[in-house]
């Protein structure tokens, strides 16, 4: 028995010690090998794919120091999050340095110094014995890389951490920034306008930029070129006709390999009211020739748009369907600029018609639903029950173009400068002689390979809804930078509607929560008090027996 006894006692120590040895193991090859399952459908939890290529390109070290507290609870919660994300970091990449620290024990020098580098201490609430005091806590991160560094002064969750840690790598290790110009003259969108919306709108641009590329206007009325810094040019809603000498430099831009947004708006709005009139400029027979033909119309969606749309009608605020704000859920999968987008609003767009252009490939990125409707004419967009519903069809809103584009102006003079007085409507056949530049200036004829994103209407960039910003900002950056950091912004996109039950299916769920469910609770409770009534049947017959 003794024997026995041992013999049972060495293998449960034996037993033991394997299970022990099989966790260490398990420890250190996770310390070595990072290995994560994430079961959400767009994987908003794995870093993406643009951080791991960020990561594998880095060609020195970058340093990452977490300023944080260790207290109170709820910022120890954080800081613990936050080291999650850098852990699967460095697993990516062996150029990271990582060091946290818990500045509670410097003194006023080293506090200072963190000041200095935009570190500031962030007060919180706590309730401490029934008491609430106010504590002073660290949660910054800085980025450091060959003498430059970058810092994030307060992070409070980890929800948009991955896009800002990855965007201020980038902003670190880049060795120089590109030029992003919005073209001024015509009445655009203006970036510098002092208005509310225009700074909000100017803020994200900024955030957005990182140090990866620089803001500036452009102007086209003195005849001079785009400036060589700019890659990205910005057409944003012009309200004026452009010149051909305009027009003309626009293209030579393009010629050259820059990158162009066009948004086009096919109306403008009387003041104070919601009647549309035809807006022309002059732009449309320099998209169809690059592969986009302008709609000249504006397009409603009789299945996808804003319900509930606020208006004033007398002292009244009322909401109505509104099917010229087109709610666009159909996007293109494959393009990197919409693959990963759920919604978006377009306020009183225009179609457009992608063209057979040899060396282009024409993408639409956003279509209507197939109950698109298209309106010419007098615009009332006034919202109505009774707008006639004919011609229904998918209609494309919004389209990329890729590849070597032909100059519009191959065959053609370089148009003269426009003087002063045509270029401000007062005399609409003067033009100036042509210049020595012009003269002197050769027109490139074919492009190097390059991109152009059209879309029908610009008004969504004045909304600041965030499906509106996401999609321009994802169109700035597959432009400017590729697609370095759209897959990772398109994590924080959680808009995802429910699709609508119609008929059938909807009496379906209707009755099954309201009868189904119920009946369902009823028989199981008959099904269990019939088996518990068979068991003590059982147990009344045959117990004696056992």
């Amino acid at each position: 028995m003794a024997d026995k006894r041992i013999r049972y006692g060495s293998n449960t120590v034996a037993f033991i010690a394997l299970i022990l040895g099989i966790l260490v193991l398990v420890n250190f090859l996770s310390s070595r090998r990072f290995l994560r399952a994430d079961l959400t459908e767009d994987k908003r939890y794995t870093v993406s794919k643009a951080t791991k290529n960020v990561l594998k390109s880095l060609d020195d070290i970058v340093t990452i120091t977490v300023y944080f507290s260790t207290e109170p609870a709820h910022v120890a919660r954080t800081r613990r999050d936050v080291r999650d994300v850098l852990d699967e970091y460095e697993a990516f990449s062996k150029k990271l340095q990582i060091d946290f620290i818990d500045p509670a024990d410097f003194d006023d020098t080293q506090k200072q110094e963190l000041r200095f580098k935009g570190i500031p201490e962030v007060q919180f609430n706590v309730r401490r014995e029934d008491k609430l005091e106010i504590v002073n806590v660290y949660m910054a991160i800085s980025v450091g890389y060959s003498g430059k560094e970058e810092v994030l002064p307060v992070v409070r969750s980890t929800s948009n951490l991955e896009y800002e840690l990855t965007s201020t790598i980038l902003k670190v290790t880049t060795k120089e920034a590109k030029t992003v110009g919005f073209l001024t003259g015509h009445d655009e969108y203006n970036i510098n306008a002092q208005t509310q919306g225009n700074q909000q709108f100017r803020a994200l641009l900024d955030k957005n930029a990182q140090g990866q590329y620089n803001l500036t206007t452009v102007n086209l009325q003195t005849g001079e070129p785009v400036d060589t810094s700019v890659t990205t040019l910005i057409v944003a809603g012009p309200k004026q006709a452009f010149t051909e000498r305009e027009k003309y430099e626009i293209d030579q831009f393009i010629m050259r390999g820059g990158k162009a947004i066009f948004l086009v708006d096919p109306i403008t709005m009387q003041p104070g009211t919601l009647q549309g009139t035809p807006l022309s400029t002059g732009l449309n027979d320099l998209l169809e020739h690059y592969g986009v033909k302008l709609g000249n119309n504006v397009i409603a969606d009789h299945k996808s748009h804003d319900t509930r749309v606020p208006f004033q009608q007398g002292p009244f605020t009322v909401f109505q369907s509104y099917p010229y704000f087109i709610q666009i859920v159909d996007f293109s999968k494959e393009h990197t600029v919409t693959n990963q987008l759920e919604n978006l609003t377009l306020p009183w767009t225009s179609s457009l018609e992608m063209l057979t252009n040899e060396n282009v490939k024409a993408t639409s990125l956003a279509k209507t639903t197939e109950l698109g409707q298209s309106i010419q004419g007098f615009y009332n967009l006034m919202p109505s029950p009774g707008i006639p519903q004919t011609d229904l069809q998918v209609y494309t809103v919004a389209a990329a173009l890729e590849g070597k584009f032909k100059s519009f102006y191959a065959d053609k003079e370089i148009p003269a400068i426009a003087s002063d007085a045509n270029a401000n409507g007062e005399n609409d056949g003067g033009t100036s002689p042509p210049t020595q530049d012009a003269e002197d200036r050769t027109t490139i004829t074919e492009s190097a390979e390059t991109q152009i994103v059209v879309v029908g209407t610009a008004q969504f960039l004045t909304q600041l809804r965030s499906d509106g910003v996401n999609f321009f900002l994802n169109s700035l950056d597959w432009l400017t930078l590729g697609d370095a950091l759209i897959g990772i912004r398109s994590h924080t996109i959680t808009d995802r509607p429910l699709r609508e039950a119609l008929g059938f299916e909807r009496n379906f769920i209707k009755y099954m929560c309201t009868i189904g469910i119920p009946l369902l609770v009823v028989v199981f409770g008959l099904i269990r008090y019939l088996l518990k009534r068979r068991v003590k049947r059982l147990v009344g017959a045959y117990g004696s027996q056992f």
